[in-house]
């Protein structure tokens, strides 16, 4: 058959071969029939509704489902698959999608939750595996230390996950838990399953060793809709809604006058709030210098300090430079005015 007739009759002039076309007729084929099948399914692809066709797997396993989706509707390792009331996570995927997209997706067990650095409390659905059976133990000096109830958890590669380090504690346990079990983060492996270099996801699978639970600082917390989740080493957020109309921005320098001797000098801002106390941690400054010197002028800023000096051939006396600086977090700002002196 001429093969451009071929084309011409099925309207697909953008295939290049024989083997183009076929493909293009299967997945078209593939697509008109995908609703016909007995396991097609619209389940929910990380929250959005999505067309998949679930196998249950030969090996027996109810934990695990074969899934496949139309060639123009692709998946990625890592996506949440809300089916019959349960989070599923796809851990495997076969990157040969000709035909279609194909993979695994694997039951969650496990919320795991966290605070992260900002404070706010963070959840993702893990697929879980005992991992107590895979352990040999750590060698101290004198001593060997025989692993014991370890999880393995595979959780998807996100930009909250990729932040999660060893020595990170969790609570896994029943929320209404008195005094919950508390794992400690051991091991993570971030390559084992990782297709984000062709922007089709991936997964990191962690290893949590027992821990002791900590009183003082693993806290039952609100999680909304009037429900209490438990959080290991919970800190209290900073109020966000702190009233800063009291604050007050102040400029330190031994001088209202600067002469041209190169010599650097150092001015200094500071942030205080109703009370006069110094406001130190998270406090970013920006500072603007405006004069008609500013040839002769040699700034370095540098936090809430800035450094500044007067060329000695500098022969303005009289002009004004005038220093400002405000905070980033309140807005406030101060400034002060230089006068050029002459040197005697």
């Amino acid at each position: 058959m001429d093969i451009t007739y071929f084309q011409k009759i099925n309207n697909i002039y953008n295939s290049k071969s024989k083997q183009e076309t076929d493909l293009y007729l299967l997945n078209r084929q593939i697509d008109n029939n995908f609703d016909g099948n007995i396991d097609y399914h619209v389940v929910k692809r990380n929250g959005e509704p999505f067309e998949l066709i679930i196998v249950k797997d030969t090996d027996g396993n109810t934990f695990k489902k074969k899934i496949k989706s139309k060639n123009s509707q692709p998946f990625n390792l890592g996506d949440y698959i809300e089916w019959q009331g349960q989070m599923w996570l796809v851990t495997r995927l076969d990157p040969d999608d000709k035909a279609n997209h194909s993979g695994y997706m694997y039951l969650c067990t496990v919320p795991l939750r966290w605070q992260n650095s900002e404070g706010k409390i963070i959840e993702r659905f893990a697929y879980s595996e005992d991992f107590t059976k895979y352990s040999a133990g750590t060698t101290g000096n004198n001593f060997l230390v025989i692993g014991d109830n370890q999880y393995g958890l595979t959780l998807p590669v996100d930009s909250e996950t990729k932040k999660l380090a060893r020595d990170m504690r969790f609570a896994i346990d029943f929320d209404d838990s008195d005094k919950p079990d508390t794992y400690i983060l051991s091991n993570r492996k971030v390559n084992l399953n990782n297709y984000e270099y062709f922007n089709r996801g991936g997964t990191i699978i962690l290893t949590l060793s027992f821990d002791a639970f900590k009183s003082d600082c693993d806290k039952l917390v609100d999680f909304g809709d009037d429900k209490k989740v438990w959080i290991c080493d919970y800190k209290e957020p900073q109020n966000q809604e702190t009233n800063t109309d009291d604050w007050h921005l102040e400029i330190e320098y031994s001088s209202l006058k600067i002469k041209p001797t190169n010599k650097v000098s150092t001015i200094t801002a500071q942030l205080y709030d109703k009370d006069d106390n110094e406001l130190i941690d998270g406090i970013e400054y920006e500072w603007t210098i405006t004069s008609n010197v500013d040839e002769y002028l040699t700034i370095k800023k540098n936090g809430n300090t800035l450094n500044i000096s007067l060329a000695k051939n500098c022969t303005a006396y009289g002009e004004k430079i005038i220093v400002c600086c405000m905070s980033k977090y309140t807005g406030q700002s101060n400034e002060i005015e230089l006068e050029v002196a002459e040197v005697w």
